[in-house]
């Protein structure tokens, strides 16, 4: 995990000036540090509850993709007990 200062650093300068905020993150004042310290952890919660939902829905899907190919196996087998061509 990155840490604030190292967000920071990431954003372009011309941003920092239009917000007038300055160019390194050891310049900011307590309050400026606080509050992109607030901003980044909060991303950061929303960024793992987001990674924790989609790792749910891969699983769910991988699920699926399983119960998909049992059943087609199936249903190939049961084609071939007909004698009727598969294509």
């Amino acid at each position: 995990m990155m840490t604030s200062e190292q967000i920071y650093d990431l954003v372009a300068y011309f941003m920092k000036e239009d917000a007038g905020l300055p160019y390194r993150y050891d310049e900011l004042s307590f309050e400026q540090r606080s509050f992109i310290d607030a901003l980044v952890e909060n991303f950061e919660s929303d960024a793992e509850e987001r990674i924790s939902n989609l790792e749910l829905i891969i699983s769910d899907l991988e699920r699926e993709l399983l119960e998909s190919e049992i059943e087609h196996r199936q249903l190939v087998r049961d084609l071939q007990n007909t004698g009727r061509p598969l294509a």
